[in-house]
């Protein structure tokens, strides 16, 4: 069983994949149970996914992806100064 903060680590983890990889992005918010298999996370952990697919997909997609272009913009703005 993970502590708490383990918890709160994997999840970050898994958001930050999130922001960074559409793809996956978008198949946590279609299917959290197979996208996520690899995480091997337990029933609460899980359960935040599911919740987020079930009551706020749209939300959550909208979010990441403004993360997402925002530091893509970052990424090119300090690619123009070297």
């Amino acid at each position: 069983m993970r502590t708490y903060e383990e918890s709160c680590v994997l999840l970050d983890q898994i958001v930050g994949r999130c922001v960074r990889d559409l793809t996956f992005a978008e198949s946590v918010l279609a299917n959290p149970e197979v996208a996520l298999k690899e995480y091997d996370l337990n029933e609460d952990e899980l359960d935040d996914f599911r919740a987020i697919k079930a009551k706020h997909s749209d939300e959550a997609a909208e979010g990441w992806a403004a993360i997402r272009i925002g530091l893509q913009t970052v990424r090119k703005r300090q690619e123009e100064r070297i």
